[in-house]
């Protein structure tokens, strides 16, 4: 399909070409292209009324819903800017990155619980006060928004996930999030008349592409609660997954038929016995290699037996120096939020993302970080190759590997799971003799200890630091 070239905001594009075919879904309630133009508007009306101006902050505390793919576009069409933050974030670790990011208006659903007021940072007296909430309405009074559609003006932002560090706040504008789209899809067919599922995060930089390719496309997004997730996932052509909610779908779908098509795969390593299984209920399963900074995906391919995360896709370049990965193009974003300024990434052409690779038979394949490298008895430990013969078990689903402190070695490597049984001392006396025959001694796991309910992401990265800070507590 040939690329689309947008003179104006994408849903008004669509609502032109395409205005009675259905853009958005959520339950029974559909609306079509036209509708969807038209109440965009009217609460982009609703918003400028309450005070919202061009190149404002606003903070969407929420999980995914229908009411927040109406913010989003709203406050783009308003002008402002818009940055999702995760509704299960503690009080302390979201009066940070409030704080962190100064912003002037936040919306989170009535009845979530959340108690913005009681944040500590936004006390009422303090010298810097709550921002105001958002109502998500139409105007009392109709009037025209004045704000032309500028592919280039700053959209979106979207916190980094802060697995080695605290979290950045990565800006996107239009034009970087539709050609992270434009790329995927030249290779991972997404037609008009498919439908993808909003099944990650908009608060995640995974979750936000599927915005843009569906924008870009001029196709359907399917919104479902987390309880429905299973049910609409049955429903749909498109969705991105980590492999154990495909694994689920499977099982719970066996000799069903489905609609699904076509799965990006990401979270995890993926067994090609899953990936054979989707092949036989006639799902294709694709994986890759992304990150905020470039508006999710960089490298992809049809998932196969290899480790390799496929080819780099149009719109980006990416090279290797001293084995880390440098990437640039027209997916890479205008630069880190702070200070109500944004900071390009760093002054040189290339951005440096701490990744570390190589390229097999013109496939890249990711080794591991440089941050999370330790020493232990003069070697170098890299977790992410431990984690990967870990995963390769058939009773672990997540693996991390993290240092603790040893008097003789200086640092030993320790295992924590998520397990698809008891981690029991016979798991655990199963995992060492696996461990035994598949690594080297000094990156063998001195010990076993099952992933905390409270540091489970559900598919997005787990904060390496926050494991660490928890290890530590367990000594």
């Amino acid at each position: 399909m040939a690329d689309v070239t947008f003179s104006t905001w994408p849903w008004q594009h669509w609502a032109k070409e395409r205005p009675s075919a259905v853009a958005l879904s959520f339950g029974e309630q559909q609306f079509s292209w036209a509708e969807l133009a038209e109440r965009t508007d009217e609460y982009a009306q609703g918003l400028v009324e309450q005070g919202l101006k061009r190149d404002q902050l606003v903070a969407v505390v929420a999980p995914n819903s229908v009411s927040v793919i109406w913010l989003l576009l709203a406050i783009l069409r308003a002008g402002a800017r818009y940055v999702g933050l995760n509704p299960r974030l503690s009080q302390q670790e979201l009066s940070n990155q409030l704080a962190q990011l100064e912003c002037d208006f936040v919306w989170y659903p009535a009845k979530s619980g959340i108690a913005l007021d009681s944040v500590q940072g936004y006390e009422p007296d303090s010298k810097q006060a709550l921002p105001p909430r958002l109502q998500l309405l139409p105007p009392q009074t109709p009037r025209m928004v004045p704000v032309t559609w500028q592919a280039s003006r700053a959209a979106t932002m979207t916190m980094t996930s802060g697995s080695t560090g605290n979290p950045k706040a990565v800006v996107h504008n239009a034009q970087s999030h539709l050609a992270s789209a434009a790329g995927l899809l030249q290779w991972m067919s997404f037609d008009a008349e498919d439908s993808w599922l909003l099944s990650l995060p908009l608060f995640h930089i995974s979750g936000m592409a599927i915005v843009w390719r569906w924008l870009y496309r001029g196709a359907k997004l399917v919104v479902a609660s987390s309880q429905g997730l299973d049910v609409a996932l049955g429903k749909v052509t498109h969705a991105s997954l980590v492999p154990t909610q495909l694994q689920r779908l499977l099982e719970n779908n066996r000799g069903a038929s489905l609609s699904l098509k076509r799965v990006l795969l990401g979270g995890a390593a993926i067994p090609v016995s899953l990936t054979e299984c989707a092949k036989q209920a006639g799902i294709e399963c694709w994986c890759g290699y992304g990150m905020t900074e470039m508006a999710s995906t960089v490298t992809v391919k049809p998932a196969d037996g290899s480790a390799g995360v496929g080819a780099v896709l149009p719109n980006r370049e990416l090279t290797l120096k001293d084995g880390e990965v440098l990437v640039k193009g027209k997916t890479l974003g205008m630069g880190y939020y702070r200070n109500r300024t944004i900071f390009p990434f760093s002054d040189q052409e290339w951005f440096a993302t701490k990744d570390l690779a190589d390229w097999q038979d013109e496939e890249l394949f990711i080794r591991g970080r440089k941050d999370n490298m330790f020493i232990s008895g003069g070697e170098n430990i890299q977790p992410e190759e431990v984690e990967k013969v870990l995963l390769a078990h058939p009773a672990v689903q997540q693996a991390f590997i993290l240092p603790t402190d040893d008097a003789e070695y200086g640092q030993r490597p320790v295992a924590v799971l998520t397990t698809s049984c008891e981690l029991d001392k016979t798991l655990v006396d199963n995992l060492t003799h696996y461990m035994r025959q598949q690594v080297m001694g000094l990156r063998r796991p001195v010990c076993y200890l099952p992933l905390p309910d409270h540091l489970a992401t559900g598919g997005i990265k787990t904060s390496r630091k926050q494991l660490a800070l928890w290890l530590v507590k367990q000594q």
